[in-house]
């Protein structure tokens, strides 16, 4: 092709048309420029077809990521309630009408539910981690689904911190209750859940508890109170958190077909 042209153009200075010659030069030119600008426009067709599988990808591993931690949530959710609702109120019940029919073994039963049951929230979070804070988070072509995804970080972080809150409590509990319940007593109860032989061969303690010191004492009053208030702010965060999951996948069913 390169050679017919070359002897066209030899041709026509030969011929001394100089004018259509520069005509053709001009209009060879503008084809060649035409030809790149169409091979350009290709490749970008490609990569931004190739940006929109990856995309599409991104996109779908995060839906059934915030899929699964819905249901996760769910489940922490209803157990959080059924501590707040159940062990805990009833706790408080005894701290405020000073009820004195309890037993000492069922205290401490109510106390271990209430203050060392509380679910810990670990959701799946690896593929949202790698791409929020990956060069693939600008392959997201949606600004609205950046925004919620930056809006969920920031509401997940906070949910992680309010539970974090809660296990320190329970540390601070913990010493509280070895004071008022002994330790051996405390660690039995709290052995049921955690390591069956930890303190099977340990006897029973001589030393004894009378319940009603403890619903009576203001300290205990205050921690369960204050236990009983961040399980609700941890409640609330792990709605709200739930709420924005539905907008997110809400979102990608109505602008991504998978």
């Amino acid at each position: 092709m390169i050679k017919f042209f070359r002897n066209i153009r030899k041709t026509m200075m030969a011929e001394g048309k100089t004018s259509k010659y520069f005509k053709y030069a001009i209009g060879e030119i503008v084809l060649v420029v035409i030809g790149i600008l169409i091979a350009l426009q290709i490749n970008n067709w490609n990569e931004q077809r190739k940006d929109n599988i990856k995309e599409m990808q991104i996109v779908k591993s995060l839906y059934n990521e915030f899929l699964e931690n819905s249901k996760y949530t769910e489940e922490r959710m209803e157990e959080l309630a059924m501590f707040i609702e159940g062990s805990g109120k009833l706790l408080l019940t005894y701290c405020t009408e000073k009820h004195t029919d309890i037993s000492a073994d069922s205290l401490l039963t109510l106390v271990y539910q209430t203050f060392f049951g509380s679910p810990t929230y670990a959701p799946k979070v690896s593929t949202f981690n790698r791409i929020i804070n990956n060069e693939e988070f600008n392959l997201i072509q949606h600004d609205s689904l950046k925004t919620l995804l930056n809006q969920y970080q920031s509401i997940l972080d906070f949910t992680y911190i309010t539970n974090g809150s809660i296990l320190d409590f329970e540390q601070d509990f913990w010493e509280y209750a070895e004071d008022k319940f002994g330790g051996i007593s405390f660690g039995k109860k709290s052995d049921l859940s955690i390591h069956e032989d930890l303190f099977a061969n340990i006897p029973t303690t001589i030393l004894s508890f009378n319940p009603d010191d403890i619903v009576s004492d203001i300290s205990f009053e205050n921690k369960l109170t204050k236990h009983l208030l961040w399980y609700g702010y941890t409640m609330n965060r792990l709605t709200e958190l739930q709420q924005h999951n539905k907008r997110i996948r809400s979102y990608i069913d109505k602008n991504y077909k998978f």
